[in-house]
This record gives C-alpha cells, structure tokens and sequence, in this order.
C-alpha cells in the first residue's frame, strides 16, 4: 500500500485505469471463449449502429419511392379533375345554348298556336285553301 509521501506528486487515478505501475485488469488473464474485448466493444457497437443506419437509411428511400409514387398519382387525379371540370364546363355551356334553343322554338310554337286560334275565330278554317284529293274507285292494290 503506498504510503503518503508516496502519493505526494503524482496525479490522482480515476477508477477504472490502469495505472503506470500496473498492467491493465485482465492483462495476460486468458478470456473465456466467446468473451468480447473491451476495445472492440465500440467498434461492434458502431457497427450494429451502421447496420441499423444503413436499414433506417433503407427504409427511408423506400418511404420516398412511394411518396414520389404517391404524389406522381395525385398529380394525374389533379389533371383528369382539371380535364373532367373543363369537359363540364363546355356541357353547361352547351345545356345553356339548347335552352335557349328550346325556349325560341317553344316561343314559335306559342306564336303558331295563337295564330291558327285567330284565323279559326274569324271563321273558316285554316286549311281552306287545301283540296281533298280525290279518290277514284279504279285504284287496285294488289295483295302481296
């Protein structure tokens, strides 16, 4: 055990370190099978880091395919809605011009009917200027 006058000058050791007297624990001790090295405890562990890095990292391009994919599909639904809205447009557009249409004909045929009401009021009819044809007894139709 060292004495006080030994410790006089020399730096404090921190637990765990070997100190320049002594050999590291386990120094020349042989290890059981299978037991680790503390040294190369940090390089495993940065290497399962790595592994788990490279899988995340992975994963992540993975994510991102399927978000491009994704987005590439909302794209297209954006442009056919854009394509469908426009095709409705021209529709109602073209509905608007056939009611139009049809109120002008309605109007016409209104106008027709108030004057053939007229020329029926005034007496005679309408189609006065019309023969009948005539029908003449000798006309044979023959039966197929």
């Amino acid at each position: 055990r060292p004495t006080a006058k030994d410790l006089v000058g020399t730096p404090p050791q921190r637990p765990g370190r070997a100190s320049p007297d002594r050999p590291p624990r386990g120094a020349g001790v042989p290890r059981p099978r299978g037991a680790r090295d503390v040294q190369q405890l940090p390089v495993k562990a940065g290497a399962r880091l790595e592994e788990s890095l490279q899988e995340e990292s992975k994963a992540l391009d993975e994510l991102k395919v399927m978000m491009h994919a994704a987005m590439e599909r909302i794209e297209d639904s954006h442009e056919k809605l854009q394509r469908d809205e426009a095709h409705l447009e021209r529709d109602r557009e073209k509905l608007v011009a056939d009611e139009v249409d049809v109120r002008m004909r309605q109007e016409e045929v209104s106008l027709l009917r108030e004057q053939i009401a007229l020329q029926e009021q005034k007496g005679g009819s309408f189609f006065c200027c019309a023969a009948r044809p005539a029908i003449s007894a000798d006309i044979i139709v023959p039966d197929s």
